[in-house]
């Protein structure tokens, strides 16, 4: 296969997973257009093409190999000369998956940050290997470029877990929890806000353990006091909070700053107590009510998000009964759903008692039916309410504008519909009033004195 000028290499990426993934993609971005690399949105165009992998679960692990063969089709027919894999799928196979997937130059762990100029250059001279860096947090923030849609970006606080879920690969895949500096994430956020990213969401995998590691204890709640003072900033937002560690100290300083918005993504997984046990939770269910009531005590206006399981191990038909009558005690807000995945390699996955998958997809779904219920009553209570929403674009087909409030979070909750006749730009607030509940969506009008204001 002919060689190509390293300098005139046109890269396509493909980042899959989580925002923290993403998070990693750009650094590894930034790094690469640093080197003079141009990027190209089509891979048909691409010289090397770039794949940040998810392996999470079944269904990431289907998304991530679509991806490769696609760009091995590329490889094989068109003008890609390499391919380069990322993240958690090669770092959870590491070799087995060189015989997976033989179409595919180099493969790079979950800080393959560290090694991404070697590895476009390697891929270009058809160069094949495997490497696995050190994991650690000394990424540099400074050179990412980020890539999702103005005035929102995601900031990476934390790395990797240490809770151990009987059912989670994570730690094997990422690590042992890792913190950044608070003056780096402070450093970070006044940057990307000077550039126009007046929405900031904060990622970890446990973002309420945030500190703890590197101060001997929890520093979420010092975090937030230090950004929300960042001038600029409208919107800050955490996602990730774990219901034992949504502390009063945590609450006292999301309530006390308008910037930072009553919305707390915070998965209990599971609301029966034996579940919770075989999952090795770190909290009960009187915990987890405990924890809710505390956080609606402290800002009735707080939206909490969740995320279950349905379908774990040995889990009976009582105990699923059990889960849905605790999520309506619950009353969450926002809500996934999803079947239980049998991971190698994890404590759960050696279980007795497995679940059916038939099974597991027939209770996600009953969950699910049960949850449309609520989040439909939830949007009822809010016709009438004025809010700000952010405008992300235009739905041509029902000539609606589309947005989100403080209470949805962008890619996993719904959106806000507005009705309007004046043009809105992408990036802008505005006050509107919602008027109509569908069961994820509301409907709103534009309020008329407003002119709304830029990212």
């Amino acid at each position: 296969m002919p060689q190509i000028d390293e300098m005139s290499a046109k890269i396509g990426v493909i980042s899959l997973g989580c925002p923290k993934n993403l998070v990693d993609t750009e650094v590894m971005i930034g790094t690469l257009k640093e080197r003079g690399y141009e990027f190209v949105q089509d891979i048909a165009q691409a010289d090397v093409v770039l794949i940040n992998t998810c392996s999470f679960i079944a269904d990431a692990r289907e998304e991530a190999f679509g991806a490769i063969l696609e760009a091995g089709q590329q490889k094989r027919y068109g003008s890609v000369k390499g391919i380069i894999v990322t993240g958690c799928l090669p770092q959870r196979y590491k070799e087995r998956l060189r015989l997976m997937a033989p179409e595919v130059d180099v493969f790079l762990g979950v800080a393959a940050y560290k090694d991404i100029e070697e590895a476009v250059e390697g891929a270009l001279r058809n160069k094949r290997y495997s490497e696995f860096p050190d994991l650690d947090m000394d990424q540099e923030f400074d050179r990412r470029v980020v890539t999702t849609s103005p005035p929102t970006a995601y900031v990476k606080i934390a790395d990797g877990c240490d809770n151990r879920c009987s059912y989670c690969v994570i730690p094997d895949v990422r690590g042992p929890f890792r913190s950044r500096p608070v003056e780096s994430v402070v450093e970070e956020t006044r940057r990307l806000v000077e550039d126009g990213y007046s929405e900031i969401i904060l990622v970890a995998q446990d973002t309420t353990r945030y500190g703890a590691d590197l101060y001997g204890e929890p520093r979420l709640a010092q975090l937030l006091t230090e950004l929300a003072a960042v001038p600029g900033l409208k919107w800050l937002r955490i996602l990730y909070a774990y219901p034992e560690s949504v502390s009063d100290e945590l609450l006292e300083v999301m309530t006390s700053h308008d910037n930072i918005v009553k919305y707390i993504d915070m998965p209990v997984q599971h609301l029966n107590d034996d579940i919770l046990r075989a999952m090795n939770r770190r909290s009960d269910s009187a915990q987890i009510y405990e924890t809710i009531d505390r956080i609606r005590a402290a800002d009735p206006r707080f939206v909490i998000r969740s995320t279950v399981i349905a379908g774990f191990p040995g889990e009976t038909p009582e105990q699923l009964l059990e889960m849905a009558e605790g999520l309506k005690r619950a009353n969450f807000n926002r809500l996934g759903v999803f079947a239980y995945s049998q991971e190698e390699g994890t404590v759960a996955a050696e279980l007795p008692d497995q679940v059916d998958e038939n099974e597991k997809a027939a209770r996600r779904d009953t969950l699910l039916n049960q949850q449309a219920t609520i989040s439909y009553q939830h949007n009822q209570a809010r016709v009438g309410e004025e809010c700000e929403v952010l405008v992300e674009g235009f739905d041509p087909r029902s000539k609606l504008y589309f947005g989100r409030s403080y209470a949805e979070a962008p890619e996993v909750d719904g959106t806000i519909l507005i009705k309007t006749n004046r043009k809105l730009q992408p990036g802008t607030y505005h006050k509107a009033k919602i008027v109509k509940a569908l069961n994820y969506d509301c409907v709103a009008e534009l309020l008329p004195e407003t002119e709304g204001t830029e990212s």
